[in-house]
């Protein structure tokens, strides 16, 4: 409570009102308002003589009293603390040395102590070319994070259908994202193809000087997705948030890999049956690669 407020409710006990009170000591109700609104203090004559018209102390109104008996309080606790004779119990067993140490660093700094802020970032919609990807109008609602995310992530998008089933990530997980354009091969990166498709796949980038950049998802039954000018990369994923995942999640995932290897291995059994080696195979892929691109 301040001098302003002590003043109005010293004044209300006495049944007068600011221009009474001003009378009293020679002043203008204007005077009174300021001081109780905290626009101004009195003179110390002035203070002095509403201190004795009150039957109080000039200390009492400024409260200084009471921040005195603060640090009169605060010093001897921190003296409690610091004495290892002096039993200071919780929970009705004694306080440890590094409880006491983490009491006082707590007391002296109280900065370091755990912040119960709340930290989120929005759930962005729909992508749209030409439109901030954080511009409001994308927002469509917000997500906490993790204090150890703070300044790492920019956004939020749900999740939509398999293609990524395979990296573990499913329909209506929600993936945390940092905003960023240049990614890393390998990456799962939140990109805009075709000027208003948004997809959620690994970026993966090829070498040579013809290489070319494209989207894998990690479901086979989705093709590469090549991209082109016009295309963006709008983020990476940084965090999964998700639920534990159903049984029929691992059946398809299963389903999907085993239906994709069927082909793969009657490769495999026919190149051994040739008596080719795996690196051999290699080879001639890589061959053929390179002359399908001139």
């Amino acid at each position: 409570m301040g001098f302003g407020d002590r003043l109005r409710k010293l004044r209300e006990g006495k049944n007068l009102n600011q221009t009474e009170l001003g009378k009293i000591f020679n002043l203008s109700k204007q005077a009174i308002s300021s001081y109780e609104t905290g626009g101004s203090t009195p003179s110390q004559d002035t203070l002095q003589k509403m201190a004795d018209f009150f039957n109080t102390t000039a200390d009492w109104l400024l409260g200084r009293d009471e921040s005195r008996t603060q640090t009169k309080n605060y010093l001897e606790i921190l003296d409690a603390l610091e004495d290892s004779n002096t039993d200071i119990t919780a929970g009705g067993q004694p306080l440890t040395k590094e409880q006491r140490v983490s009491i006082l660093r707590a007391l002296v700094s109280p900065s370091s102590l755990p912040t119960s802020k709340k930290l989120t970032v929005p759930i962005i919609g729909t992508i749209r070319t030409g439109i901030p990807l954080l511009s409001e109008q994308n927002f469509i609602g917000e997500v906490d994070i993790p204090v150890d995310l703070e300044g790492h992530c920019d956004f939020a998008l749900y999740v939509s259908g398999d293609s990524m089933i395979g990296a573990g990530i499913a329909e209506h997980d929600i993936v945390i994202c940092k905003e960023y354009h240049f990614p890393n091969n390998g990456d799962i990166v939140v990109a805009l193809v075709n000027n208003d498709e948004t997809t959620l796949k690994f970026f993966i980038r090829t070498n040579g000087t013809n290489g070319r950049d494209f989207l894998r998802a990690a479901n086979p039954n989705y093709e590469d997705i090549e991209l082109k000018p016009g295309d963006q990369i709008q983020g990476k994923v940084v965090k999964v948030f998700k639920d534990p995942p159903s049984v029929n999640i691992y059946r398809d995932y299963i389903y999907l890999r085993d239906e994709h290897l069927v082909d793969w291995n009657e490769v495999i059994e026919k190149a051994t049956s040739y008596g080719i080696k795996p690196g051999k195979i290699k080879a001639i892929l890589d061959m053929h690669y390179e002359m399908s691109k001139r």
